[in-house]
């Protein structure tokens, strides 16, 4: 659930199937004076109970002007032992960070560092309308998201 600080106003709710070791979600302040969120979990369609035991977690971007979109985007919290986003000061270039390795109950093993840019992850992403009217073509929600502009909280 995500509510806006000032008026307490719901500004999205959704229950995404979540595993106790996925990472954390993460937030990117925007030109707008908003947050863009990355959120771990499993999204399922209302009515599709079905669930693996072992759900593959995927990463969602959330931004308020789209309360009724969900991007679902490339990764998948396969290994992924630690998790973050930022920005890159000069170009205000937004990225997440993924630390990948065995996991605490694993045999040791090859640990790796990699950095995802927010904008080639958007372009590529699926639009999951949360709402059965969709206002807009998918293709333009991911452009529109695509040419977001982040500021530093600094």
């Amino acid at each position: 659930m995500i509510v806006e600080s000032g008026s307490g106003a719901v500004q999205w709710d959704l229950k995404l199937n979540s595993r106790a070791e996925s990472p954390g979600p993460a937030t990117l302040s925007t030109a707008d004076h908003r947050s863009a969120f990355l959120i771990w979990g499993e999204y399922q369609v209302a009515g599709n109970e079905t669930r693996s035991r072992a759900p593959l977690q995927k990463l969602y971007l959330f931004h308020p002007s789209y309360t009724n979109v969900l991007l679902e985007l490339r990764n998948s919290t396969d290994q992924i032992i630690a998790f973050n986003a930022t920005l890159f000061e000069r170009s205000r270039h937004a990225c997440y960070v993924l630390l990948r390795g065995p996991q605490p109950n694993e045999e040791p093993g090859s640990v790796s560092l990699m950095k995802r840019k927010l904008k080639e992850d958007v372009s590529e992403s699926r639009v999951i309308w949360l709402s059965q009217v969709a206002v807009d073509s998918e293709q333009y929600v991911r452009d529109r998201l695509y040419r977001m502009r982040f500021h530093s909280r600094v």
